[in-house]
């Protein structure tokens, strides 16, 4: 069975060993990332256009295929809600002036924001900040790269979904098979449940 802990291990490796405190406390304080009703969504931390561009980010990062991806398990709420409730200063403001970033570079490049960029546009920039994030996070002390952050959010928000827990992540509704006539001298000891 796939608890909490289990999900932040997993996510740990997905990122490259280590996640931060801020996802560690809202995984365990029980952020889940859930599907949103068709319209925009309500956010506590992030403005409209940031919105639109950790969206779009969200979206590359685990695209739909033939599951469902980022956005279609409510990732983009699952980021503005630990962003606003999990995470530090710091780390908030390091997010949102990446994204103003995102904007600036694909406006530059292309003359739109991020999240009206081609995918193949996107996915360029995209790779061009995961490079960034790797070279930053082998240093010992510094602070955690925007994309970093966001690839964190967008992978824990999804393995902690009702999708990403059942058909992503390998999941066991009843660890091992049952067996109910096993004899009590080879149990040793009668369970309460």
């Amino acid at each position: 069975m796939i608890d909490r802990r289990e999900i932040l291990t997993r996510a740990a490796m997905l990122m490259g060993g280590a996640i931060s405190s801020g996802a560690v406390a809202a995984v365990l304080g029980g952020c889940t990332a859930m599907p949103q009703p068709d319209g925009p969504v309500k956010t506590t931390f992030l403005n409209p256009a940031e919105m639109k561009t950790a969206t779009a980010i969200a979206d590359q990062i685990i695209p739909r295929t033939d599951t469902p991806g980022a956005i279609d398990v409510g990732v983009p709420a699952y980021m503005d809600k630990c962003l606003a409730g999990f995470y530090q200063d710091k780390e908030r403001g390091i997010v949102r002036a990446g994204l103003m970033r995102a904007d600036k570079d694909a406006m530059t490049a292309h003359g739109k924001t991020f999240s009206d960029l081609s995918s193949d546009d996107q996915v360029a920039l995209m790779k061009v900040y995961d490079k960034e994030a790797y070279e930053q996070n082998r240093k010992p002390g510094a602070a955690p790269h925007f994309f970093r952050v966001l690839k964190e959010l967008t992978l824990t928000g999804f393995c902690t979904s009702q999708v990403g827990a059942t058909k992503f992540l390998k999941y066991a509704a009843s660890p091992g098979p049952f067996r109910g006539d096993i004899p009590y001298s080879e149990v040793g000891k009668a369970w309460a449940t």
